[in-house]
């Protein structure tokens, strides 16, 4: 008898924990979207519990803000129309990772704060002389985020 009581209590226990858990999960999501331009003519990206793909063939590259949080995406901006000579990009990793395809002649600086997580910059940049710099700011926690050029 005294089994079956401590048996049901760990059960109610165990299921009240996983029910707060994912509430404040869920909370956390929605905070975490809120703070994304999702405006038509931005280029913020958000994936949440999922994954996508996105490609910005011929789209005019501006300042964005990406994020993922408990899911994955890949960006493929290797075909997008520079303007400027420098460009920002915002990342947010939480529980999840990203897959970001730049042009050849893009060059990175990137500042981290990386917990439980990491940062590989796989791009080459072939014109030095007439690069465009990308600043990327990320923030990344048990996550990962990856940096390649198209492949040829």
């Amino acid at each position: 008898m005294k089994i079956k009581k401590i048996l049901i209590g760990t059960g109610v226990a165990l299921a009240t924990g996983m029910a707060l858990y994912h509430a404040c999960v869920i909370k956390k999501g929605k905070d975490f979207e809120a703070s994304f331009d999702k405006s038509p003519g931005s280029m913020d990206e958000i994936v949440l519990y999922g994954g996508k793909m996105k490609d910005y063939r011929d789209q005019t590259m501006q300042d964005t803000k990406i994020g993922a949080f408990f899911g994955g995406m890949q960006l493929d901006f290797s075909d997008v129309v520079t303007e400027k000579n420098a460009y920002r990009m915002d990342i947010s990793i939480i529980n999840g990772g990203l897959n970001i395809i730049v042009p050849d002649n893009f060059k990175l600086k990137i500042v981290d704060t990386c917990k439980f997580g990491g940062i590989a910059d796989h791009t080459v940049c072939m014109d030095p002389e007439h690069a465009v710099a990308l600043s990327v700011f990320a923030d990344i926690t048990c996550g990962g985020l990856n940096f390649e050029n198209a492949p040829e």
